[in-house]
């Protein structure tokens, strides 16, 4: 009997001693945490931090996010309350029916909670319009691109809890309406990958990402390279596809969301996604056209897969804030910029947009750049 409770005992200590251990030696590989979770340092001791107070909880911080299995307990946790109370710490994250992931955003897009109104959008398509005008007579196109949102795609599996009746006073159904009555360069994909979601051979939304799946983003850079070949002289090259590979394991941004809820791993069984081989056909002879691309993290899709580099060359204005490539090498911001000779260089502005920045459409990119024609003009006087 004094045998087993030596045992046991001993066993106990091993057990509340084996993080401290693999904290400090490391025993076992523990995958990392998905999201922006930063480990807080470890803080120096020092007598002022220890008689004001402000060590003891800087201390604890460290040991609460490097202690070893920390990463695995979080997951444990997160499994549970996922799991029992369909809950999840991933900030803006939804749980919808069968397990789909949305963004909050995207779901009070749909339903209209972040409407602007009629006269708000009207005045903003004016100067969409208007600085469409203002390159053209300069031998430069604008193009407005609407893209999709899984909400819209997939409203069958918003939460019951969140549904509403739907209605048409959305940005989206005003933005399309008043954006091609008013003759502006449009792209809805919107609306069209809508029309394709009971045609399509493959997914064009994987069910824990938020962005379109690789599928879809390949097909939406081949129709914007086409519409701005078709509104434009300018020679600019193909997408081939060369052949398409299902993959039960989903690759890229297609478990964006599923990375962000830190679960164990295999616990969300996702249905296979084709990941086409593909190239863009390549002509030297013509110089690449100069796009600006102002656009939210939709555009990332695209931008990771060359387009900007392959096809033209010019910049990604992240939100009409931060500068890239540039900003890999050093913080760049469009506040930065020379905005008149920034319009010099380009051929194409691209303005993409999912739902949820309609309601602040172009992130102020439309009012800056008109400024450069205003301020052009009353030089000229």
């Amino acid at each position: 009997m004094k045998v087993r409770k030596a045992i046991l005992y001993t066993l106990f200590l091993v057990a509340l001693l084996l993080p401290i251990l693999q904290m400090h030696i490391h025993f076992f590989d523990e995958p990392t945490l998905g999201g922006t979770f930063v480990p807080h340092e470890k803080p120096a001791l020092t007598a002022k931090d220890w008689f004001n107070g402000s060590f003891q909880p800087a201390y604890e911080q460290y040991i609460n996010d490097t202690l070893g299995f920390h990463p695995n307990m979080v997951r444990c946790r997160n499994a549970f309350l996922f799991k029992v109370f369909r809950q999840t710490s991933a900030q803006n994250v939804v749980i919808g029916q069968n397990d789909y992931l949305y963004e909050q955003g995207y779901i009070d897009a749909h339903y209209g909670t972040d409407y602007i109104g009629v006269d708000s959008i009207l005045r903003q398509v004016q100067k969409i319009r208007a600085l469409q005008d203002s390159l053209a007579a300069r031998d430069k196109i604008l193009v407005v691109f609407l893209a999709p949102s899984k909400a819209d795609f997939y409203p069958e599996y918003i939460p019951r809890w969140q549904q509403k009746a739907e209605t048409d006073s959305t940005n989206h159904q005003q933005y399309r309406k008043m954006l091609k009555q008013h003759g502006v360069n449009v792209i809805d994909y919107n609306t069209y990958y809508q029309s394709q979601k009971a045609i399509s051979s493959y997914p064009l939304y994987p069910k824990y990402g938020i962005h379109w799946s690789d599928y879809g983003i390949i097909h939406a850079m081949d129709s914007l390279v086409n519409y701005i070949r078709q509104k434009s002289d300018l020679q600019l090259p193909r997408l081939v596809i060369e052949r398409n590979v299902i993959d039960s394991h989903p690759r890229f941004s297609d478990f964006d969301l599923g990375t962000l809820l830190n679960l164990p791993d295999n616990y969300l069984p996702n249905y296979p996604l084709c990941y086409p081989d593909w190239h863009w056909t390549t002509d030297t002879a013509f110089p690449k056209p100069t796009l600006i691309s102002i656009a939210d993290s939709y555009y990332w899709g695209m931008f990771n897969k060359n387009l900007q580099q392959s096809c033209f060359q010019g910049s990604f204005w992240y939100y009409n804030s931060t500068v890239y490539p540039e900003s890999y090498s050093q913080d760049t911001h469009t506040r930065d910029l020379d905005l008149g000779k920034e319009i010099e260089k380009a051929d194409v502005i691209l303005i993409m947009s999912t739902t949820p920045g309609l309601s602040n459409f172009s992130w102020g990119a439309v009012d800056s750049l008109l400024k450069v024609f205003t301020s052009e003009a009353i030089s000229r006087r």
